[in-house]
């Protein structure tokens, strides 16, 4: 009996836990589609003062969800994908780095059944290896909506603008998958 008691009462953790989990996904929805249940994810802006080698940068990120992308289709409904734009000025107020990103950036690295069925979810100031490489790096994911499954990226922006793409491999080594030296 105590251990029909104890798996009953586990079994009820778990499931305030999952619907806690649940709640955070939902509110990261802006919007659904009444007609063709489109889900569209908030649109989200970030605007930070950063430091790289000791300069000051002004960093945006900006994610909004793109109807004109591929729609996503997952066992959750069906999704909008989002395109996330990068500015990065420097402190005299002229622009370091620009871009707008869609998940198309990271594909070399998705397989194509994950690249199907994911979306580009969020790109954030990487504080921490900003400090060990001495190069202003953004973290980015592409994942399955509404779920914690996802793959991580590293994009780094050197003094010159210059930008890597990298696929985080548990913070060791990075294999570079994009380069692109196209930046103002």
């Amino acid at each position: 009996m105590a251990l029909l008691l104890t798996a009953v009462l586990s079994g009820c953790g778990e499931q305030k836990k999952d619907t806690k989990e649940e709640e955070k996904r939902i509110f990261q929805i802006e919007s659904v589609d009444e007609k063709s249940g489109l889900q569209r994810m908030q649109v989200s802006r970030v605007n930070q003062e950063i430091t790289c080698k000791g300069k000051k940068y002004r960093l945006s990120v900006e994610r909004t969800p793109a109807d004109d992308l591929p729609k996503v289709k997952s066992d959750r409904g069906l999704f909008a994908d989002n395109r996330i734009s990068v500015k990065i000025t420097r402190s005299d107020g002229s622009t370091l780095f620009t871009r707008t990103f869609t998940k198309t950036d990271f594909a070399s690295y998705l397989p194509e059944s994950y690249l199907k069925r994911s979306v580009l979810e969020g790109i954030v100031f990487d504080d921490v290896t900003t400090a060990e490489k001495n190069e202003i790096t953004l973290a980015g994911s592409v994942s399955y909506p509404m779920t914690d499954l996802y793959i991580p990226f590293k994009i780094a922006i050197d003094s010159n603008g210059k930008m890597t793409i990298r696929k985080d491999e548990d913070m060791g080594d990075y294999t570079p998958i994009v380069e692109d030296s196209t930046h103002q």
